[in-house]
């Protein structure tokens, strides 16, 4: 059976909760096999984690399936997202979970983190959630206040540069977007924004992101095999995600548009 995804109009960010809201009840994986590529994301996470395990946020949160997997490394583990109704299932996950006393979850857009205070944040972590965020430049803002001197953020993303993106379903008329909100970013943009933010650039690299969701079964293996070929030979361009660390400026402010240098 073929697949193709149809992008969804959206006017503001009640649009996008209601999304969101839809899609919390039966939320899956929609990629391939959960497990696996749950697995798979961790062992890109894990390895770009500091020494400073006090607090972990992550924004975008949905269901918490990152959280929960990673919150035995951190005394506290908070999970914000736009969606009610993730939040609910999230919370509902918690009270079975073997930690759940050191984590809570709360309902607040990454736009605002309203529930998070400024300089309290070890890591910050953003999984699949950053391209469905209209205003980046305000999250990173946000993510930088809410980050230690010396905190990390650590993101993973599609690759606003995917050839998936930029030619093939452009060639053949197919949307790529769920919500017409929805943006990739490529590597130099992201540099940008976090750079705009304060935060800097430690680490940043390809992942092997195939929305096999999204698409038609033979392009799936068709982009599988060009991912074979890009990790090998490192071209961008056919690599579906960009992981990154960053981490917030010693001597900068918390607070958006300030510095405390000289």
């Amino acid at each position: 059976m073929m697949n193709k995804l149809k992008t969804r109009q959206v006017a503001d960010s009640a649009d996008i909760r209601a999304f969101f809201d839809r899609l919390a009840a039966t939320y899956r994986e929609a990629h391939g096999r959960a497990d696996r590529l749950l697995a798979y994301r961790l062992s890109i996470i894990r390895p770009l984690l500091g020494k400073q395990h006090g607090t972990l946020l992550e924004i975008g949160c949905g269901t918490g399936l990152h959280l929960f997997e990673l919150t035995g490394l951190y005394e506290q583990a908070i999970g914000t997202d736009l969606s009610s109704s993730m939040i609910s299932e999230a919370d509902t996950l918690r009270e079975r979970h073997p930690n759940c006393k050191s984590i809570r979850f709360a309902v607040d857009p990454a736009e605002q983190l309203s529930t998070i205070e400024s300089g309290q944040i070890d890591t910050v972590l953003c999984v699949g959630a950053l391209e469905h965020m209209p205003d980046k430049p305000k999250v990173l803002r946000q993510i930088a206040r809410v980050l230690k001197p010396g905190g990390e953020f650590i993101c993973l993303t599609p690759n606003g540069a995917y050839c998936w993106y930029t030619s093939i379903a452009r060639w053949f008329h197919w949307d790529t977007r769920h919500l017409s909100s929805d943006c990739f970013v490529t590597r130099q943009e992201l540099c940008g924004l976090l750079s705009d933010a304060g935060l800097m650039p430690e680490t940043i690299g390809y992942w092997t992101f195939i929305p096999k969701g999204d698409m038609p079964s033979p392009i799936y293996w068709l982009l599988s095999g060009l991912n074979i070929i890009g990790e090998r030979l490192k071209i961008p361009a056919l690599r579906g995600g960009i992981y990154l660390k960053a981490v917030f400026k010693e001597g900068q402010s918390n607070e958006p548009g300030k510095s405390t240098s000289p």
